[in-house]
């Protein structure tokens, strides 16, 4: 290792033996699964933004003015790597249009994405990857890998790379089952507006 970390190690293991547990929970984790899985999402999504914002935006070079924002959705664009239409970077990446707008017009005038019509339908706008786009991108990815890599090595335990498989299954699983709870809730919630109360879970087996 580096010894220029090699302080920083020795900090972040004893902060990590002091402070690493959870405090102890009143309540049974299987009857509250949802809200916890709401919480810890928000802390794990806050964690990475915050690694992300701090030791690694700085670091990739010359970003145009980019944010995290246009990062982010940039990197969705090269994850699927076909040409994608605003509503479905927005679905993607769960902002709204407007903010969707705003960031394409600012990767466009970047030159990190080209916009086109599509040919089968000239009413619908679509977006590519520019090269400049893509060369941003392998900074970005390298960057995030060394810093990611760096942090883990840093831990007394990390996770297995067995473990990581395991966890991103788990993760995907999950996402798949709330977008499906997401969908059912315009259902939902159309059932609260039209029906009565005693109506509502005859129409919600119906439904299903």
């Amino acid at each position: 290792m580096d010894i220029s970390w090699s302080f920083v190690v020795d900090e972040a293991k004893s902060l990590d033996s002091i402070d690493g547990a959870e405090p102890a929970s009143k309540v049974k984790h299987s009857d509250y699964t949802d809200t916890i899985l709401q919480s810890l999402s928000d802390k794990i999504s806050d964690n990475y933004d915050h690694i992300i914002k701090t030791c690694v935006m700085p670091h990739i070079g010359e970003t145009h003015g980019l944010k995290m924002r246009e990062i982010r959705i940039i990197t969705c664009m090269e994850l699927h790597d076909v040409p994608l239409s605003p509503s479905h970077i927005a679905d993607l990446v769960r902002y709204d249009p407007a903010t969707v707008t705003r960031a394409m017009s600012r990767l466009v005038k970047a030159d990190m994405v080209l916009r086109e019509r599509a040919q089968k339908d000239t009413r619908i706008v679509t977006f590519t990857l520019t090269d400049t786009g893509r060369a941003l991108l392998s900074l970005y990815d390298t960057r995030v890998r060394t810093v990611f890599t760096t942090l883990e090595g840093m831990m007394e335990k990390s996770l297995s790379l067995d473990e990581q498989a395991e966890f991103l299954t788990t993760v995907y699983k999950v996402n798949k089952r709330s977008r499906i709870m997401r969908d059912n809730a315009a259902l939902l919630r159309k059932a609260m507006d039209t029906k009565s109360k005693e109506d509502i879970p005859l129409f919600l087996a119906a439904a299903s």
